[in-house]
């Protein structure tokens, strides 16, 4: 028992060394995290623009259905609605946000 508290309290005084080293290097010296940039650098590119589905997916969704990005999940995953040749969105399963890969759909420009 008393292992496994020391543990705790080495891994936790660890954990908040690197959540200040982080945070002194980011502020300091303006050097931010590679994963936080490059998910930045992927929202810039892509949130809230038009795409087009360029591959069937397992949900019913068919190649050729236009879509907006709503939000980036990861680098290889984002939230998706797609619109019907009317113009309103898409429900299957009453699910309009549906989660695709970022390479089934190119954008539209």
């Amino acid at each position: 028992m008393g292992e496994l508290i020391f543990e705790w309290i080495i891994g936790g005084i660890y954990v908040a060394i690197r959540a200040l080293y982080d945070w002194i290097k980011e502020k300091l010296f303006g050097i931010k995290d590679k994963q936080k940039a490059e998910l930045k650098k992927i929202e810039k590119k892509i949130l809230y623009k038009k795409i087009k589905l360029t591959e069937n997916l397992d949900n019913g969704l068919k190649i050729g259905l236009n879509g907006a990005v709503l939000e980036v999940i990861d680098e290889n995953n984002v939230f998706v609605e797609f619109y019907d040749l009317n113009g309103k969105q898409i429900e299957i399963d009453d699910k309009i946000v549906f989660e695709i890969g970022i390479d089934q759909f190119k954008l539209i420009k």
